[in-house]
């Protein structure tokens, strides 16, 4: 391993459960040495990426990474565009949205919006959704190069429910359906009593540059309202196709409204 794939690794340790993490720590996570892990932190302290609390000698992600993320949104602005999408689909369906983009080990949100009722499905947006387990996943996998999903296929897949599909060839059957089928359904695959759907779209590249899912209780998910949130995901899909490119790879569903 390299040392910038090490200090990925060890970027990677931190998330909303975890903002801030001491030097013994980092080094159990990620199983390096105390002596790298040190090395590690000063030189992204010295590049602004990582800070130390000096109160309780904890470190935790720096300014550094505020500048980039500024140059990558004036580059691509998908951040907005998928904030007015995922808001626009939210209001639409009544359900839980969220805009995802492929990482090295899952699916990570950019985008989400909850509805303004009850019986919703929470999410926790610095959560990295798994490739073979959820509906987002599934979703880029089936649409990707097959380059692609052969690399993320030999990643290890975790068995997180009684549901989760972990073997090779079932999981293959999966992606056939889910292709042929247009979107990805996944129900308690990630969590029991979570169902979702979702579409990948794409930007400038032959694998999807994301995800648009809808999270619902699974108990909920019936085939009439399944349709309905699919052919809204198709439009919002569409509209952030248009945002990002000016064209679409999805054509309008009938019978949709696409006011918005």
């Amino acid at each position: 391993m390299t040392t910038v794939d090490k200090a990925m690794e060890l970027l990677h340790q931190f998330s909303l459960e975890r903002l801030e993490i001491g030097l013994n720590d980092l080094a159990k996570l990620t199983g390096e040495d105390k002596a790298v892990i040190r090395r590690l932190l000063i030189s992204l302290t010295n590049s602004g990426f990582i800070e130390q609390n000096p109160e309780n000698r904890k470190y935790f992600l720096g300014s550094g990474f505020l500048a980039l993320a500024r140059l990558r949104e004036a580059t691509v602005p998908m951040v907005k565009a998928t904030q007015i999408v995922s808001e626009w689909l939210c209001k639409k369906t009544s359900e839980t949205v969220h805009v995802s983009i492929p990482g090295p080990s899952g699916m990570s949100t950019v985008a989400y919006n909850l509805p303004q009722r009850g019986n919703v499905i929470n999410l926790r947006p610095a959560e990295r959704y798994p490739f073979h387990a959820s509906a987002s996943g599934l979703a880029f996998l089936s649409f990707c190069t097959l380059e692609t999903q052969d690399r993320l296929l030999d990643l290890p897949r975790e068995q997180m429910t009684r549901h989760t599909v972990t073997d090779h060839d079932e999981l293959q059957s999966v992606l056939t359906a889910t292709k042929a089928r247009g979107y990805a359904l996944s129900r308690n695959g990630v969590e029991v009593g979570v169902a979702s759907v979702a579409m990948p779209f794409f930007v400038d590249a032959a694998d999807p540059a994301g995800t648009i899912a809808i999270a619902v209780p699974d108990m909920n998910l019936t085939a009439d309202h399944r349709a309905t949130l699919v052919k809204n995901m198709q439009v919002a899909v569409r509209k952030l196709e248009f945002a990002l490119t000016g064209t679409s790879s999805v054509q309008a569903p009938e019978h949709t409204d696409q006011a918005g």
